[in-house]
């Protein structure tokens, strides 16, 4: 009888991490996406993200690593659904990497300071040529900026990468 137990919650344990492991795999699967592609493709791209926004200033500036600090009329209140981060990595085989999850993974991702650093920690499966990047952020100013922008930021060796939520 003791054996039987073991062997069922043995069986229990062994099917929770099946799931738990399939059901990771299937966020990662579904929320990002990495293909191949030319230069001339990945700018394609690139300019049609930085259309969207042509308007706004991203929240990083990326020549001090670190957010400004948006204007009172910046403020927004709307509910932040959507992290999308878009990563050409020119080292070896060009690459353009896609990445959009729910906003709630970076507060998953976010230390208990509150700061969220998400190259690197979004991209570990890619690792990207900008994950090594000190680039950080606090939601608390995400949300204070609301839907917009948050990095533009191109090499001058091509690599590139654009941030935004929605």
């Amino acid at each position: 009888m003791k054996r039987t137990l073991v062997y069922a919650i043995a069986g229990a344990v062994l099917a929770a991490v099946v799931v738990v492991t399939g059901a990771a795999i299937w966020f990662v699967v579904g929320h990002r996406e990495t293909a191949s592609v030319s230069a001339s493709v990945a700018e394609v791209e690139f300019a049609q993200i930085r259309s969207r926004f042509s308007h706004q200033q991203p929240l990083v500036d990326m020549s001090i690593r670190r957010p400004v600090t948006p204007s009172p009329a910046a403020t927004a209140a709307k509910p932040l659904r959507t992290f999308h981060t878009v990563v050409f990595d020119t080292r070896g085989s060009a690459r353009i990497v896609r990445i959009s999850v729910p906003y709630w993974v970076a507060r998953y991702y976010a230390r208990h300071d509150g700061s969220f650093r998400w190259l690197g920690e979004l991209t570990f499966l890619d690792d990207t040529e900008f994950d090594p990047e000190a680039i950080s952020v606090s939601l608390d100013q995400l949300e204070r900026r609301g839907p917009g922008l948050v990095v533009d930021y191109r090499r001058p060796s091509g690599g590139q990468f654009v941030s935004w939520i929605e």
